[in-house]
């Protein structure tokens, strides 16, 4: 596969936007010609993917082979797993957006996580049925990886 060289885009945004208005009323013939001579707009050009160039041999990348790599492991509790992520939902929680708090309840409440709000409360919220709601709780656990979807069932409220 032909990797796609980068383009010169060092153009002033004015002028590059003339050449392309320019290369687009051609025909499409005419259009073709130009491309075969690799002439192409501005807007064709392939950009740089990152603001850094990527280093392969950076140290946080790889290692020497003379160097050893240290790696850790970390045991971290499924209780604080829990509250980590308690933590991380309440903090999504707190927004203006009300779309957005509406469905955060929702995950909350799909995952029976502790504070969160009753069913009829977030039903009322969406303006559908608990039994509607129900169903779009189902939807959220179903979007989890087949073991732990077990593991959640809706609060009982």
């Amino acid at each position: 596969m032909a990797r796609h060289q980068l383009n010169d885009l060092s153009a002033p945004r004015a002028e590059a936007k003339s050449f392309d208005r320019w290369f687009y009323s051609l025909s499409k013939r005419q259009q073709d010609q130009m491309r075969d001579a690799n002439v192409i707009p501005y807007r064709e050009m392939v950009q740089a993917r990152h603001v850094f160039e990527i280093n392969p041999n950076h140290q946080a990348w790889a290692t020497k082979p003379d160097e050893g790599r240290t790696e850790v492991d970390a045991f971290i509790s499924r209780d604080h797993v829990g509250l980590m992520l308690k933590a991380f939902i309440d903090a999504l929680a707190h927004t203006d957006n009300f779309r957005f708090r509406r469905h955060v309840e929702l995950v909350r409440w799909s995952l029976a996580l502790p504070g969160c709000l009753s069913a009829p409360v977030i039903a009322r919220m969406y303006g559908i049925t608990k039994q509607a709601l129900h169903k779009r709780g189902a939807a959220v656990r179903n979007g989890l990886p087949v073991g732990d979807a077990a593991r959640f069932k809706p609060a009982k409220r």
